[in-house]
């Protein structure tokens, strides 16, 4: 090759190296894209729940290591996970799972500010989710899994660090079909009926009472 005007640059031949090494990549065929999904906030709920005048963070959730990824996961046996192929969820498990809550917050009308933790607003309360299961579990090689989706909640006076309230949710849907959209469907089925039950439980608690206004 003859470069104009005389020796070429070390940049311009490190940027042809480049160029070089990405159309060999393209050209041996890399690794297509994933195919994204996400899963959509409760919308629905008593037309009876109290209204709270105080404000309400989420921190952040924490999970295994195995749930804690963009990944979807699958398990065949208890002790087992695995991952769907070219499918991901748009955010790791837990920021996937912390974002529907909080939308299903704000739809629900029933509590006067909601933000996440990481934000550094004030608090009256904090709620704390430990996301343990987010898996689609196999019990048979060929039939469609059921999801699985636990979480354990804590309410938190940040005044004093205390926990004011605890509980668990969990929910499980069949998927329809063994594919990956019926599958984030149940997903998103299973999950809508924990988010519904965590906001109904954490607007209903008595732990408010303490943080009159």
């Amino acid at each position: 090759m003859t470069w104009p005007g005389g020796r070429p640059s070390r940049r311009v031949i490190q940027s042809s190296i480049l160029l070089l090494l990405a159309g060999c990549a393209g050209g041996l065929g890399g690794s297509p894209p994933a195919h994204l999904y996400r899963v959509s906030p409760t919308r629905i709920f008593p037309p009876n729940l109290p209204r709270r005048r105080q404000q309400l963070l989420v921190d952040a959730p924490v999970a295994p290591a195995g749930l804690d990824t963009e990944r979807i996961a699958l398990s065949r046996s208890a002790v087992s996970i695995d991952y769907f192929a070219d499918s991901e969820w748009t955010d790791r498990a837990p920021l996937l799972v912390q974002t529907a809550l909080l939308q299903s917050f704000e739809n629900s009308n029933a509590i006067n500010a909601i933000d996440r933790q990481s934000t550094g607003l004030r608090a009256d309360l904090i709620l704390k989710l430990e996301l343990r299961h987010f898996e689609a579990v196999y019990e048979s090689p060929g039939g469609p899994p059921e999801v699985w989706v636990a979480t354990n909640l804590r309410l938190v006076d940040p005044s004093s660090g205390e926990i004011v309230a605890r509980t668990s949710f969990e929910g499980r849907q069949r998927a329809s079909a063994n594919n990956v959209p019926s599958i984030v469907a149940a997903f998103d089925e299973a999950l809508g009926g924990v988010l519904k039950s965590i906001v109904v439980w954490a607007v209903t608690n008595p732990a408010w009472s303490r943080k009159r206004r």
